[in-house]
């Protein structure tokens, strides 16, 4: 078989491979996911998958690297986008979309990084990176008179929306008993984000919120 060929066809199983993890993953909860299983998903024996990853905790950051890689295509968009609410709500939906995706680093994380250490420094990093754009178009927002919020407030604000967005998936797993997710729960989530912002908006604001 050509070289090319086989790189190709390498890539096509690594990345198959990933994304049956995934799926494995957000289903079971890593715990509960052997690579024997993996291996028989992904219709390959247990022998190649160890060619491709070690162990499962290399599966785990390959996984990490694909999600980090959705994060920087969704902060590196043009986020110049004025006082337009809109723009607030698609940066939202489009970040829910990924926890959802991924949604086994957030409900099975205390577990991660106890194998993984090196995700808690990389799980920050993140958090630092999205409340940028965050915080800029809510003070886009404030300058447009759509938002009214003190300065004071506006870090407890951005505070709440972060845990709220990111943990949301968690709190359905442990308190409301939802393990199996479904997209219906983006819905949820999103309502739950836009009480913190309900208090602070204009009458016009509020009227596009609630349509």
């Amino acid at each position: 078989m050509p070289k090319a060929k086989r790189r190709r066809k390498a890539v096509s199983t690594r990345d198959h491979l990933i994304a049956v993890s995934l799926g494995l993953f957000n289903e079971r909860g890593p715990d509960r996911v052997t690579t024997a299983q993996i291996a028989e998903a992904a219709g390959i024996n247990e022998g190649n998958l160890y060619y491709y990853f070690k162990t499962k905790q290399a599966l785990i950051l390959a996984i990490f690297d694909r999600f980090e890689a959705a994060i920087d295509d969704l902060l590196n968009r043009d986020q110049a986008a004025g006082a337009d609410p809109s723009a607030y709500v698609a940066f939202l939906t489009e970040w829910f979309e990924i926890v959802w995706a991924y949604r086994f680093l957030y409900r099975d994380f205390m577990g991660l990084i106890a194998a993984a250490p090196e995700l808690r420094r990389r799980i920050r990093t993140i958090s630092d990176r999205i409340r940028t754009p965050v915080r800029q178009l809510i003070e886009h927002m404030r300058a447009a008179g759509l938002m009214e919020v003190s300065d004071e407030a506006l870090d407890p604000l951005l505070h709440n929306v972060w845990i709220v967005s990111t943990y949301w998936v968690v709190y359905l797993d442990v308190q409301e008993g939802v393990r199996a997710l479904k997209k219906s729960h983006l819905e949820w989530g999103l309502k739950q984000v836009a009480s913190l912002f309900q208090p602070h908006l204009s009458e016009p604001a509020r009227h596009w919120l609630d349509g």
